[in-house]
């Protein structure tokens, strides 16, 4: 009898990797009638399958209820972006499509968004079915009162609250910087080295590509990898921890792994999301056996040439100057006559016009720039006095950007205008 007891509690034990797939397989069935669930999952949901999938659907719906922050929940919250996102999707039923546009992110952003609110939504469940103090089902109305989370980095508190903002400042602050990956590890491995006592784990860094950057603020980054790396240590006794990285289509691929292992919890840290949500990067984990990797995805810097159309020499200087240490490289022309010349002999990546040029009109110079086999795809940014960004639009450039123009509004533009490039690619 006891015997039996035990194989039947050992066959609704499940892993949270487990759990998170068949959430992520119930939700996306969550209004399909004939759906039948995995028998673990209906014991992890607290339901009987002789109830129906009605009721597993319906309490499915009443744990994203309750996943809604509370009311002084500040509205840029991640938190609340997850709840919005989960309501929107599985509540209301929008698509994806729908959902962006009435949360007005990218199809891209809710796409990796989605992820990561599923992801908290699987943790939060499968840490309350295992917590002898809350189980599943309880009420619980606000952030506060869900059990206390062991491995996962939940950035509650407030002074990892105000770490965050300034390191989120400090991106937006500084647009279009470009960090060298190898001078920021080198520094990243100089701070962990406090991590492990006695040398009981050791670094390794293995940079085999030379010249690899990205588009991160430096002090982001090394945040980033800091903690990617402390998060791993906490998971280990002694043994290595080794840190790779190589270009990927227009990413730098970083892996950090941890071997061995010894504790089972699972590794996340929501500190390094939310950063990698602002720069446009991701993260993966993998785990087997007494090995587990944290895999960062970030934006590669590449050299962008920039084509600048304008016959005020001392602006250019300006531009030259504005990206600095950025991945954006000025080539500048004066004559509106000479830019077919230019561009036929080397594309530029991207092309800044002003309109006011002494030997050509500048809006006819934008139309055959938009017909130009060699131009026609290519952002082109209209930086003018002349205020006419709608008939600037309407003649094909992807932006405008008013004159006089400053550091800051000039870079992001080119981050915007390139970014948008990128993103239909």
């Amino acid at each position: 009898m006891l015997t039996g007891h035990l194989e039947d509690k050992k066959r609704t034990l499940v892993t949270l990797e487990e759990f998170e797939q068949q959430l992520r397989e119930a939700l996306s069935h969550l209004y399909d009638p004939a759906y039948q669930p995995h028998e673990q999952f209906w014991a992890m949901m607290g339901c009987e399958p002789q109830r129906g999938v009605e009721a597993l659907q319906a309490a499915l719906v009443q744990e994203i209820k309750r996943f809604e922050p509370a009311p002084e929940t500040p509205p840029s919250a991640r938190i609340r972006r997850f709840y919005e996102l989960l309501s929107y999707r599985y509540i209301k039923g929008l698509t994806q499509e729908e959902t962006a546009e009435a949360l007005n992110l990218s199809l891209r952003h809710i796409r990796r968004e989605q992820q990561h609110a599923v992801t908290m939504l699987a943790r939060r469940l499968w840490e309350q079915k295992y917590s002898e103090t809350l189980p599943l089902g309880a009420a619980a109305q606000n952030e506060s009162q869900w059990p206390e989370l062991s491995a996962p980095e939940v950035e509650s508190t407030a002074w990892r609250s105000q770490v965050r903002q300034e390191l989120v400042s400090l991106q937006r602050s500084a647009p279009g910087l470009v960090t060298e990956l190898e001078a920021a590890v080198a520094s990243a491995a100089k701070l962990t080295g406090v991590l492990f006592p006695e040398n009981s784990i050791r670094l390794k860094v293995e940079l085999e590509q030379s010249n690899l950057a990205v588009t991160v603020h430096p002090s982001v980054l090394n945040q980033i990898l800091v903690t990617a790396i402390e998060k791993l240590a906490q998971q280990m006794s002694l043994g290595q921890i080794t840190l790779q990285a190589e270009k990927e289509d227009n990413d730098i691929r970083i892996i950090i792994t941890g071997q061995p292992v010894m504790s089972d919890q699972p590794l996340y840290s929501d500190f390094i999301e939310e950063i990698l949500n602002i720069v446009g990067g991701s993260s993966r984990i993998h785990t087997e056996d007494e090995l587990i990797s944290f895999e960062l995805r970030l934006p590669s810097a590449h050299k962008v040439a920039v084509l600048v159309v304008d016959d005020n020499a001392d602006l250019v200087h300006f531009y030259r100057r504005y990206t600095q240490g950025t991945r954006y490289e000025i080539i500048h022309v004066a004559e509106g006559q000479r830019v077919f010349e230019l561009v036929n002999h080397s594309p530029p990546d991207l092309i800044v016009l002003d309109v006011m040029l002494p030997d050509s009109n500048g809006w006819e110079l934008l139309t055959q720039l938009r017909q130009h086999p060699a131009t026609k795809t290519v952002p082109i940014i209209v930086c003018s006095v002349v205020r006419r960004e709608k008939l600037a639009l309407a003649l094909g450039a992807t932006l405008y950007v008013p004159k006089p123009v400053g550091y800051q509004q000039f870079v992001q533009a080119l981050d915007q205008a390139i970014g948008g490039l990128q993103h239909e690619a």
